[in-house]
């Protein structure tokens, strides 16, 4: 890590210089190459971009650079006068959209320069940015130093926040800082944190994050390389961790679905979790987070909110902060914790417990934005840190002032100047207009796709709706219009054919007129990755006298409180995993040129596949079993997105029972009796790359061949290939409600199927799907790249040659039996699996005798002196 250490504290030298000393920053700014300078003119004179008046100046210094004007004080001062005077005859040369822009941004009585004074704050992007290459460096070098840290303090349970040169608001910094703290806080300015500023003079040691009240001082020392920080962190690791343990912790809690155990915890003193359905026991059985992980089957990021949930519930500290909470905007009580946790076997449900003290179980009701950026105040999931509990305590302090004593008894830290002032007002005094907060109403919006498609909308993005239809008659129950105010949440629902709730919006304007006459505004403020479908919430028994589901014809309807919480924890359940895999710090860019880990094939078939794949739309990857089939059809999904996102790549192992119910539509049995559709994996995972136009998607079907594809397909026969992938193609589905019901596969959906070709009990892909296919080949590969990585895990080189070249003669014989042939050779997959450091002749000796041995015989079962004469070769 030394090299990356010092490379980024030389930018950081350099950098400093710039900042400190403005004329060597302009000679360097002068000096910049043209085609550095080219790409950020050509990305802040983008008119497609948000206008900013810095953006502008950016782009307008580029320009003037490119034409040969050398760039000093003078001249940037000038330029941003220009800009606040919207000089258009100057500016004559940018787009009518462009200039448009300049010309309607308001200005107001803070210069709009004025986060922009210095000179490093306006060039910085510049110097540090993608053209450079530093950006990805640097990002990629705090990355690596962060995860070796927390690999060689051995903090198992930590994690990380960084900054680069960009700076916290993007205003530019000269300095880069990482900060290493325990997961189980919101943030490191919730922690004492294992901190290092690398800059001009880098330094390390603990740091007090700024949320900690009496905090203990800040221990910083000046390093000279990274080996300094990692020594200094020896030294001081002990008493950081046990500072961040002895830190209070906050937390939410949702007593049941909807709260239904509150009543019954709160009486007991308790507070417990269920989780039965991942049966993973007593948790005071596993010495840390990874081993109930395991145990429970999840893999890192994929399923694993559950096992979060328990491990804080578990991790949590005696004194810790509990706030129960119901949906995503109510707090029924707050409690804290007096015991270790415990699991109660006697119970048949919420086992895991911890005992509590509630002080009380008064309730507050949350309205969206009170606190600024909060549109809701909780996650939707069981048991986890909460980030607003300051705010919390500081409103149950001012509107319950009888809570202060309570809170001081315990020790619990709230704005009190804030409480203090409103406990002191007297029932006499008349409140002023401004403090009486209007409930917040909730609303269920149809949107029809022909006319107005939420996939096409970003967040951020105004939309409006008018009030009176076509023919100028008011929409059906136009006093809901009347209603709707700034601040109300929407539910976006496209209506048939796609009948999904896409996106939450937020009311900006009520009802007021425009040249399209009258109308009510509203912003997108978030678009679901996973929309929710009308049938996952049309039996929902909670849901049965929701207005919406009684009578759905019209346009704006009211939903309740409780209907919005109800309807938006099925919203946050189906895309939390989905969010988690969206994470930045989870998405990584790729290149198979770049790739460590890439498959045993080359970059020529590798590259040939990509291209098959983007024309086709639709391919199958066939080859003996261990070639990598299924590895190679991911690589490929990473090849075309150019980076790393598993949530944009959904899997299915087709077999012999599975059904066109499973893979598109069909009826399925309810809890209450009857029969309910439901949407299958394939339906639900094209109606998401529908929601996305802008990205692609991949659809993987492992073994295709088990399935009987006719019966698994049906009408998709023909809606599957590249040139059907439109809407004018649509079909209406087997069990399609009504006739406008109609499904079509998106161009931006890629179908891989994988198949093995040794396998003789399977039928021949039916020709109408192969037609549909192209098949692609795969061949075992015992070459340079497979010597290669036997020998970085440790296989010595007596004994790849052995494997290589014995395995090679096996699959000669194979390939030359004219009853097997090239599709029933053996893998390379089955010899990846050595783990460095065990004992390589017992490792062969077991492939041979419970691996290649069974496979051989299956393959030559009536003729077993082949059978013999192999495993004599491949034994060593």
């Amino acid at each position: 890590m030394e090299t990356q250490f010092q490379y980024i504290v030389d930018l950081a030298k350099q950098y400093n210089g710039y900042s400190e000393n403005p004329e060597v920053l302009y000679m360097a700014l002068n000096n910049l190459p043209e085609e550095v300078i080219t790409e950020v003119y050509k990305d802040y004179g983008n008119p497609e971009k948000r206008f900013q008046p810095v953006n502008l100046l950016r782009a307008e210094i580029a320009r003037q650079i490119l034409n040969r004007v050398p760039i000093n004080a003078d001249f940037i001062n000038d330029i941003k006068a220009k800009i606040r005077t919207k000089d258009t005859e100057y500016f004559n040369h940018l787009s009518p959209a462009f200039l448009n822009e300049l010309i309607a941004y308001p200005v107001g009585k803070r210069d709009m320069f004025a986060n922009w004074q210095k000179p490093w704050a306006v060039l910085h992007t510049f110097f540090y940015n993608k053209w450079t290459k530093h950006k990805e460096n640097v990002q990629n070098y705090l990355d690596q130093i962060c995860k070796d840290l927390l690999q060689k303090l051995d903090l198992k349970d930590y994690t990380y926040n960084k900054f680069d040169f960009q700076g916290p608001s993007n205003f530019g910094d000269v300095r880069c800082w990482i900060a290493l703290y325990p997961i189980i806080k919101n943030s490191h300015k919730d922690a004492y944190q294992f901190f290092i500023t690398l800059s001009h003079s880098p330094k390390a040691g603990m740091l007090a994050g700024h949320s900690l009240r009496n905090a203990k001082p800040d221990r910083l020392v000046k390093i000279n390389s990274y080996s300094d920080a990692v020594k200094f962190f020896e030294e001081v690791k002990d008493e950081i961790v046990k500072l961040n343990k002895e830190s209070r912790n906050y937390f939410k809690f949702s007593p049941g679905s909807q709260a239904s155990e509150w009543e019954e915890f709160y009486n007991d003193g308790i507070a417990g979790i269920d989780y039965s359905d991942i049966n993973i026991g007593d948790l005071n059985q596993y010495e840390g987070r990874k081993e109930m992980l395991k145990k429970a089957g999840f893999e890192e990021g994929v399923g694993s909110g559950k096992v979060d949930n328990l491990w804080f519930f578990k991790t949590a500290n005696k004194g810790d902060v509990v706030f129960a909470n119901k949906g995503v905007n109510s707090v029924l009580g707050i409690g804290i914790i007096e015991s270790d946790y415990y699991y109660d076997k006697n119970t048949d449900s919420y086992s895991h417990r911890r005992k509590v003290n509630w002080i009380t179980d008064k309730v507050y009701q949350y309205k969206s934005q009170t606190l600024k950026g909060y549109s809701t105040l909780f996650r939707p999931d069981t048991f986890s840190p909460t980030k607003p509990w300051d705010f919390l305590l500081s409103e149950y302090a001012r509107l319950f002032p009888e809570l202060v004593s309570v809170f001081h008894k315990h020790n619990l830290i709230f704005n009190s100047e804030e409480a203090i002032n409103v406990s002191a007002t007297t029932e006499d005094e008349d409140l002023d207009e401004s403090e009486i907060t209007e409930t917040l109403n909730f609303w269920w919006l149809n949107a029809n796709p022909k006319i107005w498609s939420i996939s096409n909308n970003k967040e951020g993005e105004l939309q409006t709706y008018t009030t009176h239809n076509e023919k100028g008659n008011k929409r059906r129950i136009y006093k809901y219009f009347e209603q709707a105010k700034p601040g109300d949440i929407i539910i976006g629902y496209e209506s048939t054919p796609t009948k999904q709730i896409k996106a939450i919006y937020e009311v900006t304007k009520g009802i007021h007129n425009t040249d399209k006459g009258e109308e009510i505004e509203f912003e997108l403020v978030e678009k679901l990755e996973i929309p929710v479908s009308w049938n996952e919430l049309k039996n929902n028994p909670a849901l049965q006298n929701c207005e919406v589901f009684i009578n759905n014809q019209g346009s704006l309807f009211k939903i309740t409180e409780e209907e919005y919480d109800i309807i938006r924890e099925v919203i946050d359940n189906k895309n939390i995993i989905s969010e988690k895999l969206l994470q930045h710090s989870n998405i990584k860019k790729y290149k198979f040129s770049e790739d460590a880990d890439k498959p045993f094939i080359s970059e020529e078939q590798f590259l040939k596949s990509v291209s098959l794949l983007k024309r086709k739309k639709n391919i199958i990857l066939q080859g003996p079993p261990g070639v990598g089939k299924t590895f190679i059809a991911r690589k490929l999904a990473y090849e075309i997105m150019q980076e790393i996102k598993d949530a944009s790549i959904e899997m299915v192992q087709f077999h012999q029972s599975y059904s066109y119910e499973d893979f598109i539509q069909g009826l399925r049995p309810t809890q209450k009796g009857g029969f309910d559709l439901k949407d299958g994996i394939f339906y639900t995972f094209c109606q998401r790359a529908l929601a996305h136009p802008e990205r692609p998607f991949f659809f993987i079907i492992d073994e295709i061949n088990r399935g009987n594809l006719s019966k698994i397909f049906g009408e998709l026969m023909m809606l599957i290939e590249a040139d059907k992938r439109a809407e004018k193609y649509a079909l209406k589905l087997t069990y399609a409600e009504d006739e406008e019901d109609r499904f079509f596969v998106p161009a931006n959906l890629y179908i891989i199927g994988t198949m093995n070709t040794a396998d003789r009990s399977l039928a021949i892909v039916d020709y109408a799907l192969r037609r549909r296919f192209a098949f692609i080949s795969l061949q075992p590969d015992y070459g340079e790249n497979f010597r290669t990585f036997l020998a970085e895990n440790g296989i010595s080189n007596s004994m790849i040659e052995h494997i290589s070249s014995s395995v090679f003669k096996v699959n000669e014989k194979i390939k030359a039996d004219s009853n097997l042939g090239e599709g029933f050779q053996i893998g390379h997959s089955y010899f990846c699996n050595f783990n460095n450091g065990e004992d390589e002749n017992i490792w062969w000796q077991e492939i041979i005798d419970f691996e290649l041995k069974p496979l051989l015989e299956e393959i030559w079962f009536d003729e077993l002196n082949n059978v013999s004469e192999m495993i004599r070769l491949l034994s060593k």
